[in-house]
């Protein structure tokens, strides 16, 4: 696969959740997700020019309609209603090395579910077989158990624990998947 390559992501089927392509009809749940205060204070917008409602909006629009040869999104879908209610993504994707950062997010009312640790699952599987991925690094913040458990339970280790940047008190936890 080439460094530029555009990559177009492939349907992945599970048991509760699938995954794939974020629509533009989808645009609204992703944003309100962003949006909400209890997904907010466990990711990190970049900031900018603009409110907080713009970089979420410009978020929303890179992730649907531009082209990131660094990045790849797929978005959570609830089997029965086939409704957004999350998304994983690939960040800081190096095709060189093989390397990229997890990230995902989902809509809290699915919290405690299962439902991110399956489609986490499902990313990672895709990831490592289909892209050639063979690590791949997740980050949580200390006190997210929950974010803990879902890459733990996917087979990824803890690596280190560092001062979380902008926090006296906190710190973020490494987790990683190596693939040979």
């Amino acid at each position: 696969m080439s460094t530029y390559e555009a990559v177009l992501f492939q349907t992945q089927q599970g048991v509760e959740v699938d995954l794939r392509m974020i629509l533009p009809e989808d645009a609204c749940h992703l944003q309100q997700l962003l949006s909400h205060p209890e997904v907010q204070a466990h990711i990190q917008i970049r900031t900018g020019a603009g409110s907080d409602l713009a970089q979420v909006e410009k978020l929303v629009n890179r992730m649907l309609f531009a082209f990131d040869p660094c990045a790849l999104h797929a978005g959570i879908y609830l089997k029965e209603q086939q409704k957004l209610i999350g998304i994983v993504a690939l960040q800081h994707w190096n095709r060189h090395e093989g390397k990229a950062t997890l990230g995902y997010m989902l809509d809290p009312a699915f919290w405690g579910g299962g439902l991110a640790t399956e489609a986490v699952g499902l990313f990672l599987n895709y990831s490592v077989h289909t892209l050639g991925i063979t690590r791949i690094e997740g980050r949580c913040r200390g006190d997210n158990i929950r974010s803990e458990r879902v890459m733990l339970k996917n087979g990824m280790m803890l690596e280190r624990v560092m001062p979380r940047v902008g926090s006296l008190d906190d710190v973020m936890k490494v987790f990683t998947l190596l693939h040979k």
